[in-house]
């Protein structure tokens, strides 16, 4: 169920991709959205404030989208945030890589508001503290 008041973090270094899933958000209701261009400065921004949702893009320089994942899931007050990895590749062998990192999705870029609803729906329900 999709819960228009979540704070969403989008991470990408692209500056179209971020304007595009932010477009593709507030399609699906989202309001309250914050963009971090790289995954350093996505933590960063995770240890000042809370988010319910974070888009993350798969293939980033410096920290890669995974190693975003890895530390947010090592950190016990950042661990329960929902995680949606955005990739070009979706191949069964990336989606295997995603959940063993313990993504919550994966969604293949491009994508539309539609697509992202459904996965955004099959996402749990409340963040366990």
């Amino acid at each position: 169920m999709i819960d228009s008041t979540w704070r969403v973090l989008i991470v990408d270094d692209s500056a179209v991709t971020t304007k595009v899933v932010g477009s593709i958000l507030r399609q699906c209701g989202f309001n309250n959205i914050e963009i971090a261009e790289s995954g350093r400065s996505a933590l960063e921004m995770m240890s000042e404030r809370s988010f319910d949702l974070v888009l993350c893009d798969w293939e980033m320089p410096v920290m890669d989208g995974v190693s975003v994942l890895r530390q947010i899931r090592q950190d016990p007050t950042l661990r329960h945030t929902r995680f949606i990895l955005m990739s070009a590749r979706k191949e069964p062998r990336w989606v295997q890589l995603a959940k063993d990192a313990e993504a919550d999705s994966l969604i293949a870029k491009p994508f539309d508001a539609d697509a992202l609803k459904q996965k955004i729906g099959q996402l749990p329900v409340a963040i366990r503290r």
